[in-house]
């Protein structure tokens, strides 16, 4: 490669990344995913107790033993809390609480940097006092926390920004943020594709089949009239590896870019009706959403501004 078309990638790669971009796309994924998780520890506060309690379904002694030696535990939050004097059978109450209020701080963008890193470290605590039932929900999660504790979120609809503290103008760092979690899911989508690409079942219908069926699942709806329409679960695989495979090209064509959107929002639905993975669907679609929502709907105004201008070009 000569000099100068290395020059000209450098000048590609610098501009694409740096660029400002407007932080309301920002302001979005910190709102949304705050949101959310506020939402996930509320459905979690029926069997708190049973999850991250002392002699809950896993006891700490043994959830400690599946852990490293150094990641901190319920268990050293009990024992803080304890120095306090907080009753023991309140303190994984008071742990909620404080992490549900801090989230609550994050979602209207109060000291948002300082109760961005609290939420992500007491997800960290959470993580690691229940090994055995996290998944990839909560990779992505926490993965999501990290972003907020990192990016500049609070410039749009923040009450940083309402009170001075935080300027809400476009800079380097917003087009940087954006242009990582854009990359980050097309990276996602793609090792999720390429690996259901070497999986036959995907491409005979059958992973879908077991899927919509199977016990585990608790769907509530009957999909075994299905097996008299064996093409339905085919056609669905061959449309989720197109989907997902290829959603690291279809995003950045502004052609199809909505189009590759409203797919993935449709899958992730399915995912959440047909295997009951409400929450799992629920964080991709606001990821997806925050990632390329922003561009999206900057497409469809370009698209009904030249439809106008043909219009009027027409009656002209």
């Amino acid at each position: 490669m000569s000099s100068l078309s290395l020059k000209s990638a450098t000048a590609w790669i610098i501009a694409f990344f740096e660029t400002p971009q407007s932080p309301k796309p920002l302001g979005f994924f910190r709102i949304a995913i705050s949101l959310f998780c506020i939402v996930q520890a509320l459905l979690w506060l029926p069997d708190w107790e049973a999850f991250v309690g002392q002699y809950g379904w896993i006891q700490w002694e043994i959830s400690r033993a599946l852990n490293n030696p150094w990641e901190i535990h319920m268990e050293h939050v009990s024992q803080f809390l304890g120095t306090l004097g907080i009753a023991e059978e309140t303190r994984i109450y008071v742990f909620f609480w404080v992490y549900v209020g801090a989230l609550g701080m994050v979602a209207i963008g109060l000291l948002t940097r300082i109760f961005s890193v609290i939420s992500w470290f007491m997800h960290i605590v959470i993580m690691a006092s229940i090994p055995t039932f996290f998944y990839g929900l909560d990779i992505f999660v926490h993965i999501s926390l990290f972003y907020i504790m990192v990016f500049p979120v609070s410039k749009a609809w923040s009450l940083d920004v309402k009170l001075g503290w935080v300027s809400p103008e476009a800079t380097w760092g917003t087009g940087v943020a954006i242009r990582v979690l854009q990359v980050h899911m097309c990276f996602a989508y793609l090792s999720a594709g390429v690996g259901k690409i070497w999986n036959f079942e995907w491409w005979n219908g059958d992973i879908l089949w077991y899927s919509m069926t199977h016990p585990f699942f608790k769907s509530g709806i009957d999909m075994y009239w299905v097996a008299d329409y064996p093409f339905i679960p085919m056609f669905l695989g061959w449309w989720t590896l197109l989907i997902e495979t290829l959603y690291s090209i279809g995003m950045w064509v502004p052609r199809l870019r909505v189009f590759w959107l409203l797919n993935m929002i449709a899958l992730h639905l399915g995912i959440a009706l047909f295997l009951g993975l409400w929450l799992f669907a629920g964080i991709m679609i606001l990821l997806s959403v925050s990632a390329f929502g922003h561009e999206c709907l900057r497409d469809l105004k370009q698209w009904k501004s030249e439809r106008a201008h043909r219009t009027v070009g027409t009656e002209g």
